[in-house]
């Protein structure tokens, strides 16, 4: 083959074999640029997820403009940024948009809201949110307060748990980082026997956890207690109530003790 055609087929196959070049990031004033003027609304989703991640304060003043953005989908995008950002005076504008009128951006507002006003708090962000399910009766004995003590004092002990935090009425955790475990109860037992000369009140209560979002059942936790009480008592309407609220919180303490581990599996920790 002559030298110069040699040289030129080296030179053709040294361009195509040469590296592509690096496509560089786009910068803050780009990605500025995206989230005010893209035309289309997954552009400027996009470019609110990454202004949150450059951890820039200058990013603040845009994302907070993109709160009021026409697309629900991009305000949502602007207010996970402003929690990923993680600057404090993301806070009072994220307060004065509360009620979106889109459901979605509102829950995100709440959850972003929650991490943030934490942070500012230096409160410990929990391992494990807990979403309280139904909870139900199947001790036969026919009163609706047992499902309302049953479900008031789960949240409280739930919430006195090592980095376990409950959610509200109607918030599912979604927009979250923290792993989300859905946890269901029954009361299994709840009775008074007569024990010799005294009458005996039994609990029993037990719970079900479930892996988010799929509901899969992860594990179960139980507990029991009792307690003595003289027949006087047990014949006094207002004492006898107490004593079945207290034995049956007794109960609840009991499985609840035995929670921390099955929390953290069913979240996958």
């Amino acid at each position: 083959m002559p030298v110069s055609r040699r040289a030129a087929l080296l030179s053709v196959i040294s361009l195509f074999a040469a590296p592509a070049p690096a496509i560089a990031k786009p910068g803050l004033d780009e990605l500025v640029g995206q989230l005010r003027d893209g035309k289309d609304f997954r552009v400027r989703v996009q470019a609110a997820l990454q202004l949150g991640k450059t951890m820039d304060p200058a990013a603040l003043s845009p994302l907070v403009s993109a709160l009021d953005d026409e697309n629900a989908s991009v305000r949502a995008a602007s207010v996970a940024a402003l929690e990923t950002l993680g600057d404090q005076r993301a806070i009072a504008p994220l307060r004065e948009h509360r009620l979106d009128r889109s459901e979605a951006v509102r829950k995100q507002i709440k959850a972003s809201l929650s991490e943030l006003e934490a942070q500012a708090q230096n409160t410990p962000r929990p391992k494990v949110l807990v979403k309280l399910g139904i909870m139900k009766n199947g001790s036969g004995v026919k009163s609706k307060r047992i499902e309302s003590d049953l479900a008031v004092a789960s949240r409280q002990k739930l919430n006195e748990l090592p980095g376990v935090k409950v959610l509200g009425e109607g918030d599912d955790g979604a927009g979250r980082h923290t792993p989300v475990v859905m946890v269901t109860g029954s009361v299994e037992q709840l009775r008074a026997a007569r024990e010799g000369s005294a009458i005996v009140y039994t609990a029993k209560v037990e719970y079900v956890l479930h892996t988010m979002p799929d509901q899969s059942i992860a594990a179960k936790v139980s507990g029991s207690a009792s307690a003595q009480a003289s027949e006087q008592e047990a014949n006094d309407q207002t004492r006898s109530a107490q004593l079945r609220k207290d034995v049956l919180e007794a109960a609840i303490a009991s499985a609840l003790r035995r929670a921390p581990p099955a929390l953290l599996a069913a979240a996958r920790l």
